[in-house]
């Protein structure tokens, strides 16, 4: 059931059934302020060839919002907020009971799911995969942060006692007995239990991981009191955020993924779509992609030894690498502003990870996230919310992504009407209205990487005092040092402000 048909379902076997005749059906579920994120959500799965998917919508006005986009969809009828779902949140907890109902009723009309978050994108068929292996109850997608294995096939062992996210997840008729406990468990506190920490409580309850007699695959397991089978997929295809975004697996093996979930990310709503822009896998109007005023970019410039330091990185030498970096954003961000035109971001390095607690200090992994490879660092194209709040910078309106000159999206128009300048700084104000004066969509600023714009005396007072008004919030912060760092004095976090770099 596609554009032009009927988009309006309720979700009982009948209507599955119209939608998934197969008997292999993919849900989500959004609230109003997450309507961007579904369409994203499916314009991915239509791309792909899929139309036996489902959307639930937690609140009317998401119902509206999806049938106006032709998108097919059902209503969950809940009682629940219209706005943020903030983690942990009583609200977030509600959620759980409803999640699970989709998942209990799919399987007891004998389907196989896959159901997931709605910033959990699907980028390729999922059903043929799973198929792999016909003895799984469930595969899920997992908050390790290491892969351990590198054929395409399932984690092994080494990877099972790490939290299974329950964004992406993928269950047969067979995993009946455990999601009929989970469901009772939840339904008996639906406010204040959690369904992913019930989860993986029961699927570890009486399991047996060493045993394997039987089992197609020596990486599925006996689950939930050796009642079902359990696997968990391959990070690098079914990526969380730590995964693609900070150690980019898939981006190093060369594959592409099937799914990536914005989780250990730092700047909310706003930073997830940020990050999936830099992906190139969020979907903006076509006006997003050729902006009226025009583009301005610049080659960032960093000295080796602040990425590379003598002695190896540290805190402080990742600090000085960051804050060198945004003395140069902010320059160039003033002259897009003076120029009225959109900033293209450039991709930063950044010397460390990024965590709510100590980073690591073995010798041979400073600086990563616990768990996560070492070969992560340096961080190249480091995400934005690592050192920024990606909302205070209001992508939209005044920049675009780093990558946004590969994104296929970009048309043709936009990336060869391009003229490449250089900045006289000796010519003061007259030199912003030579630049102004330029047509082309794309101005390619050779020596910015050099200039100080707000010092150079470039840009007016007025034109000055009206930049700093608008991006005197643009700041974020970063945390946590590692314990070797911090007994070495050195501070434990850091706060970043772009105008005072």
């Amino acid at each position: 059931v596609n554009m032009g048909k009927v988009s309006m379902y309720s979700y009982t076997k009948a209507d599955l059934l119209a939608v998934a005749p197969s008997r292999q059906i993919l849900v989500s579920f959004t609230n109003r302020i997450r309507l961007d994120f579904a369409n994203t959500w499916v314009s991915h799965v239509r791309a792909i060839g899929m139309s036996n998917y489902l959307i639930g919508a937690t609140d009317d006005a998401a119902l509206a919002g999806l049938k106006k986009m032709h998108i097919q969809c059902f209503s969950m009828r809940t009682n629940l907020p219209q706005g943020e779902w903030p983690w942990g949140s009583p609200s977030f907890k509600s959620l759980g009971p409803h999640k699970i109902e989709l998942i209990y009723n799919a399987l007891s009309w004998g389907f196989e799911l896959v159901i997931t978050d709605i910033d959990a994108l699907v980028l390729r068929e999922p059903f043929a995969y799973m198929s792999r292996w016909p003895d799984a109850s469930f595969l899920t997608t997992s908050d390790h942060l290491g892969n351990t294995t590198r054929d395409g096939g399932l984690e092994s062992h080494n990877a099972i006692h790490t939290a299974f996210n329950i964004g992406y997840m993928f269950f047969r008729t067979s995993a009946l007995p455990l999601i009929s406990e989970w469901r009772k468990v939840i339904a008996e506190q639906p406010r204040s239990r959690w369904d992913q920490g019930e989860f993986n409580r029961l699927a570890r309850t009486g399991w047996s991981p060493r045993s394997t007699a039987g089992l197609s695959d020596a990486r599925l397991f006996y689950s939930y009191k050796k009642e079902v089978i359990g696997g968990v997929l391959p990070l690098t295809l079914f990526c969380g955020g730590h995964n693609y975004f900070v150690s980019q697996l898939p981006q190093r093996a060369g594959v592409r993924p099937y799914s990536i979930h914005t989780t250990f990310q730092y700047g909310a709503a706003a930073g997830k779509r940020h990050r999936l822009r830099e992906a190139m896998v969020w979907e903006d109007p076509p006006e997003y992609y050729n902006p009226p005023s025009g583009l301005l970019t610049f080659a960032i410039g960093v000295p080796a030894e602040l990425v590379a330091p003598r002695g190896g990185m540290t805190t402080r030498g990742h600090i000085a690498l960051v804050k060198h970096q945004l003395k140069q954003i902010r320059s160039a961000l003033a002259l897009a502003y003076a120029l009225g035109r959109k900033l293209i971001l450039p991709p930063v390095v950044c010397g460390y990870d990024k965590a709510w607690y100590a980073l690591s200090s073995g010798s041979a992994s400073r600086g990563v996230f616990p768990g996560a490879h070492a070969f992560a660092l340096p961080l190249r194209n480091c995400p934005y919310d690592h050192f920024l709040e990606p909302a205070s910078l209001r992508p939209v309106e005044t920049v675009r992504e780093y990558s946004f000159l590969s994104n296929p999206r970009t048309p043709s128009v936009v990336k060869e009407s391009v003229s490449a300048v250089h900045v006289d700084e000796a010519r003061g104000e007259a030199e912003v209205s030579r630049l102004r004066a330029l047509t082309p969509k794309l101005l390619n600023v050779t020596n910015l990487a050099a200039v100080d714009v707000l010092r150079a005396g470039l840009l007016s007072g007025a034109q000055a005092a009206a930049f700093r008004a608008k991006f005197r919030y643009v700041a974020g912060s970063w945390c946590c040092a590692p314990s070797v760092d911090s007994k070495a004095g050195m501070p434990g976090s850091a706060f970043f402000n772009l105008l005072s770099a």
